[in-house]
């Protein structure tokens, strides 16, 4: 994963001085006092079946720990960033002056991010464990060289693979093997969804956008310049430096250029890559000099289609659009346009926000999804409702997809696959700031954002939220 240049975040960071919302005055007093959360963390502690192919994947239920699921990485990266982005604030709150406050504040989070990006629970940490999600799904394990600590490296890999291992993903997994490599920026995009949430839902008013920017740009910089000739170079340099040791060789090389292959020649053996050019091991990385000319366009396309991900509000600091006062408050809404690769092409969806004061349906969620393949476009419906007291003591979060996907995940069929998804979370608050909750997740065969299971699955949670009133 490679860093964006960091005077764009500089200056991303002053117009966010000069022009964006003042985070601390946003939402009137009465919202902050009845409906705000200033922090939220929360970690699932067990995940199931997950968790138990983590332990057959180390041999081992402590070490499983090191393998984290998707929904217990992204929960820590969550904590993580809220926190930071929580303290930087806190510290300059109290200073009179609108524009030394909100100066300070954006300068400071700007930096924190920056400098987190390559730090565990940090964005790069996050990207390579979603990736390394997918590889412990098929009971294969690997390592997250965000623990080398080597912060100024430009880029940084999932390591200590075997080339038998990758061959049995990309030959008998192979919508896994294509999902494999986009699975980190799924988890950056999954991240930004996860904190746009907790901002609106729960009145947060944290100084997210920086991040939102800077993932935003890294990831389709990132995918764009995998459409290019330059990006052979970064290749060649690598496998001169990495030589004849298979152990420290990322799993993929550049992700996208990975993917577009493997859209495209699904039954192609993965040996057929040819040896590594020390000699020794399988060429594992895929050249945009490999690519075929429908290829370099198809990538090309979706490199630009990145750039969707910064239309909304959220973006620049409008964490709630006030749309309408009542006698019983206010209603808010929002909305964020995502493009997310998949293992079949792509998905571009619309999500909508929504709060009211009523006492049922407070909180609720709409997305509106299409997926597309190569040769056809299929759409899918999403919707959630948060925060929903029920029992007076419990709090229920339920969500709901209904889906047509590309049957068995394919690039280029134009038959469709229906399914869908349910989950419900309870907490149960046991002091004034501790919810534990118990989540369960069902789902039919198809690609969901967050979930490493693309057939069908029912998965058990067990967590702590820690709420900071």
């Amino acid at each position: 994963m490679n860093k964006p240049i960091f005077f764009l975040i500089s200056a991303f960071a002053l117009f966010q001085i000069a022009f964006a919302q003042d985070e601390t005055t946003s939402l009137p007093e009465s919202t902050y006092n009845s409906d705000s959360i200033k922090l939220l963390i929360e970690v699932p502690f067990v995940d199931f079946p997950y968790q138990s192919i983590a332990t057959q994947t180390r041999k081992n239920f402590i070490k499983s720990y090191a393998n984290p699921s998707m929904a217990q990485s992204l929960g820590l990266s969550a904590g993580l960033y809220c926190g930071v982005h929580y303290g930087v604030k806190q510290a300059f709150k109290t200073l009179k002056s609108g524009f030394l406050r909100k100066f300070l504040t954006y300068t400071g989070v700007a930096v924190a991010d920056y400098f987190l990006m390559t730090l565990p629970l940090g964005t790069a940490w996050l990207h390579e464990e979603y990736h390394r999600a997918v590889l412990t799904r098929r009971k294969i394990n690997s390592f997250n060289d965000v623990y080398k600590f080597n912060i100024t490296s430009p880029t940084i890999a999932v390591s200590r693979l075997k080339d038998g291992d990758l061959a049995n993903l990309s030959d008998n997994y192979k919508a896994d093997f294509r999902r494999l490599q986009t699975a980190g920026i799924e988890g950056e995009y999954h991240l930004v969804q996860r904190m746009q949430k907790y901002n609106f839902y729960y009145s947060q008013g944290l100084p997210h956008q920086i991040y939102y920017f800077l993932v935003t740009l890294n990831s389709a910089w990132y995918v764009s310049e995998c459409a290019t000739p330059q990006i052979d170079e970064l290749i060649d340099e690598h496998n001169q430096k990495e030589g004849s040791n298979i152990e420290v060789r990322d799993f993929t090389g550049p992700d996208f250029t990975a993917w577009v292959d493997a859209l495209f020649n699904p039954n192609v053996p993965y040996a057929a890559r040819g040896t590594h050019p020390s000699g020794v091991g399988i060429n594992r990385y895929i050249k945009y000099a490999d690519l075929a000319p429908n290829e370099r366009a198809y990538l090309k396309r979706q490199g630009n289609r990145q750039f969707l991900n910064f239309i909304s509000p959220m973006m620049i600091g409008f964490n709630k659009i006030k749309l309408k006062s009542t006698e019983k408050g206010n209603i808010y809404g929002n909305f964020a346009l995502r493009h997310i690769l998949t293992p079949f092409g792509e998905d571009v969806c619309l999500d909508l926000y929504y709060q009211s004061p009523s006492e049922y349906a407070k909180n609720i969620f709409f997305s509106i999804h299409n997926y597309s393949n190569y040769n056809e476009s299929f759409m899918g419906l999403e919707f959630g409702i948060f925060r929903q007291s029920i029992l007076k003591k419990f709090e229920l979060d339920t969500r709901l997809m209904l889906w047509n996907q590309p049957k068995n995940q394919d690039f280029y069929t134009t038959e469709q696959q229906t399914g869908g998804l349910l989950g419900l979370t309870v907490f149960y608050p046991v002091a004034q700031k501790w919810y534990p909750f118990a989540e369960i997740e069902g789902k039919t065969k198809g690609w969901v954002m967050g979930n490493v299971f693309l057939e069908e699955n029912l998965s058990f949670r067990v967590g702590l939220r820690f709420s900071h009133f």
